[in-house]
């Protein structure tokens, strides 16, 4: 929170504490809250207004927005339905409340919901068809529903969701049937572990016999094409708006490959949820160039020769966008959510029990590391330096096993073929699947997940069961 909004937030409870009945102090409050991508921390804010104006529209809405972005999903689905008589347009309403529900894990009712809503939308409000289908697509997903991807892809038409691109003069795939001898240009989207994932699936378009032009980010590129040597891969920044001409140098090499369609990484795993017989779609295939390997492999003797016996263990703990106001509050209290506090990791890392077999290697970014905390016990950097994600990989795959939150690293970890622990909270991203310690959609992970929003100490219990 910046300087000048924490000056405003320290002036408003002054104020209120004068007046606590001054509902329109509340309601510029929230405002102001929501101008800056504060959103969360209007709730209490939210309370105060409810208990002076009960059933007030903005209030109602501004209360449902807070107790979705910290996690209290039930609560959110439950004032809806409390609710329900006020002016939402039915549309509107069913997609609050199925998002609400799916968050909450009750994933057979938000289907339903958000099933409604597409269905009312489809009749008086198409704005909002591309939301329904793609929340919709994320419950099916959640509930180990392979269908769940055709929704999803309506992602990239969400206003929304953001991070679609398609380039102006190059034909979109419509999912044609016959894909022999055809010529796919793969734009990038969303974070480096959803294309870390979803990259898993082109081997899929392959096997159809299509020729992949993959495009990367420049800070993964070298790791994608160590990873993928059957597909041209290009490093391109991301274009900021959909049709946008490409970079010249891009341009050309988009030219000389001459795509007959091009789709967004986003529908890499629709083949494979076309086929019902076809289990655990992302399957490993992620490894870091040869160079950086033989780098690493010197780095794990000497550790190894320090640590006689010991397993050396990946681990990380917190995403950085949590300590980024300026990405906006969904994302900033996703991250927040995801991440576990140090003083958690901590607990761990000073356990004998735990210390003893092993010998853990912190995998933050030198450049995160100071936002993320120093932990307290014995954990080693990689002392080759971290740089681009092939080093990350390089170092990753001369471990015997890495725990992480959710995060670019557990997808990493997974799709190397490590043997990978991933920390969930409450909610949880639809790739580690709703329950129990395997997901559906990757082999080798176990998820260990969060009983009660914000408490990880049972969780850190069963990572060192699991170390064990």
């Amino acid at each position: 929170m910046n300087h000048a909004l924490s000056n405003l937030l320290r002036d408003a409870q002054a104020c209120h504490e004068r007046e606590p009945q001054n509902v329109p102090l509340i309601r510029d409050m929230c405002r102001a809250l929501v101008a800056h991508q504060f959103e969360d921390a209007a709730l209490p804010w939210t309370e105060r207004g409810l208990a002076l104006t009960p059933h007030d529209a903005e209030f109602v809405h501004l209360r449902v927005n807070a107790l979705n972005l910290v996690g209290r999903h039930a609560e959110a689905a439950a004032l809806l339905m409390a609710e329900r008589s006020l002016l939402w347009p039915p549309a509107a309403f069913e997609l609050k409340l199925g998002y609400s529900l799916m968050m909450a894990g009750d994933l057979e009712q938000a289907i339903a919901r958000l099933d409604e809503a597409g269905r009312i939308a489809h009749a008086s409000n198409h704005a909002l068809i591309p939301k329904a289908a793609h929340l919709l697509g994320e419950a099916l997903l959640k509930h180990g529903d392979g269908r769940g991807f055709a929704f999803w892809t309506m992602r990239n038409l969400d206003p929304g969701a953001g991070g679609s691109y398609c380039a102006a003069d190059i034909s979109p795939w419509s999912r044609e049937d016959d894909l022999r001898g055809k010529r796919v240009l793969i734009t990038h989207q969303l974070g480096f572990g959803d294309q870390f994932l979803l990259a898993a699936a082109l081997a899929d378009f392959q096997a159809a016999g299509a020729s992949l032009l993959l495009m990367s980010d420049p800070q993964i590129h070298r790791l994608m094409q160590a990873s993928l040597p059957d597909i041209e891969v290009i490093s391109a920044e991301r274009p900021l708006e959909m049709g946008e001409p490409l970079p010249a140098e891009v341009h050309a090499k988009v030219a000389a490959f001459s795509p007959d369609f091009q789709m967004p990484s986003l529908f890499a795993p629709v083949l494979a949820s076309d086929q019902a017989s076809r289990a655990q779609p992302f399957r490993p295939y992620m490894r870091a160039p040869a160079d950086k390997r033989a780098i690493a492999a010197a780095w794990s003797q000497q550790l190894r020769t320090q640590n006689p016996g010991k397993r050396l263990v990946g681990l990380f703990w917190d995403c950085s966008q949590r300590h980024s106001p300026e990405v906006g509050s969904v994302m900033r209290c996703w991250a927040a959510r995801r991440s576990i506090p140090l003083e958690g990791i901590n607990r761990l890392v000073l356990d004998p029990a735990v210390t003893r077999p092993v010998q853990f290697v912190n995998l933050h970014h030198p450049l995160v590391e100071p936002m993320a905390g120093v932990p307290a016990g014995d954990v080693v950097r990689y002392s080759p330096g971290v740089f681009q994600f092939d080093d990350t990989a390089a170092c990753i795959g001369e471990l015997d096993a890495v725990i992480s939150v959710d995060s670019s690293v557990a997808n990493l970890a997974a799709m190397m073929g490590k043997p990978t622990c991933v920390a969930v909270n409450t909610t949880g991203d639809w790739r580690w699947g709703s329950a129990g310690a395997a997901t559906p959609w990757i082999g080798g992970v176990t998820v260990l997940r969060q009983k009660m929003e914000g408490d990880w100490a049972p969780v850190l219990r069963d990572m060192a069961a699991w170390l064990g």
